[in-house]
């Protein structure tokens, strides 16, 4: 299979992950691009959990870095771009990805298609697009099994995609599941861009909503969000991605203070 050529972001690197240094504008002009031109490609969404796993995780890791975009979602990305010396990186979330392109598709006549979370909830989200973006065409939504999917699930779920053709699948599993069933399956998409959105359709539908912007430039939506429903999974969640990303942030620090260059203050395509 031949992905679409387009022109691409550079990337910095917090270990081995790749991140592609971009704006928002840019993101959607690139997103636009790869649906117009009908050839399959995918984009990532990173956090602090992105980076930690894909230190540990080497397929994991080629997912997130063969993507045509993996975004910054998530300050602590951004602060140690800005640390490593990476000018121009701001932060870039799936739900605010998933609200502007739904802002475009009734001019530009992109259509969609949601996999990922419950029927209720993709139920709902039908109901805020006809609402909210009126014009815009939901092709198709699946609600999969809360479990280790079957290759015949899987294979029922490309069928699908590649009858409908959407312009944009939007995957809503969370990290880091929906990062591999993007890497399992985007070798067989015929004509979709597919785009890992995590928590998104949970902002669409108003369950979620961004924290102040204070708390938002402080790196503190994470903790807001989680704390508030999932006290116990905010904890365990921070206790086991902070130490390694910490042992990242300050290994770059060190060579930041002694003139060093490593990955993450080169950039590459």
């Amino acid at each position: 299979m031949t992905f679409v050529a387009i022109p691409t972001p550079p990337r910095f690197h917090l270990g081995t992950l790749g991140i592609s240094v971009t704006t928002m504008d840019e993101v959607l002009h690139t997103m636009v691009v790869a649906a117009r031109a009908r050839k399959p490609a995918y984009i990532c969404v990173a956090n602090i959990q992105t980076a930690v796993l894909s230190q540990q995780d080497a397929e994991f890791c080629r997912i997130e870095n063969e993507s045509l975009l993996t975004l910054p979602d998530g300050m602590p990305l951004v602060w140690y771009a800005r640390m490593a010396g990476v000018r121009n990186v701001v932060r870039i979330t799936g739900p605010d990805v998933l609200l502007e392109i739904l802002r475009m598709s009734p001019q530009g006549g992109y259509t969609h298609y949601f996999y990922g979370d419950t029927e209720e909830t993709l139920w709902r989200i039908r109901e805020v697009i006809q609402k909210r973006f009126p014009g815009t065409v939901v092709r198709g939504t699946c609600s999969p099994p809360f479990r280790e999917l079957t290759e015949v699930e899987v294979d029922a779920a490309v069928a699908e995609i590649n009858r409908l053709q959407p312009s944009f699948v939007w995957v809503g599993l969370g990290c880091p599941k929906q990062e591999r069933w993007i890497g399992r399956v985007i070798s067989r998409i015929d004509a979709s861009v597919l785009v890992g959105v995590g928590a998104a359709f949970r902002f669409l539908i108003g369950e979620y909503r961004h924290p102040p912007q204070v708390l938002q430039a402080c790196g503190l939506e994470g903790i807001f969000w989680r704390g508030l429903r999932q006290p116990g999974y905010c904890a365990r969640y921070y206790a086991r991605h902070l130490p390694t990303y910490s042992r990242l942030f300050l290994k770059q620090l060190g060579f930041r203070l002694v003139g060093r260059r490593d990955g993450a203050s080169r950039t590459s395509h």
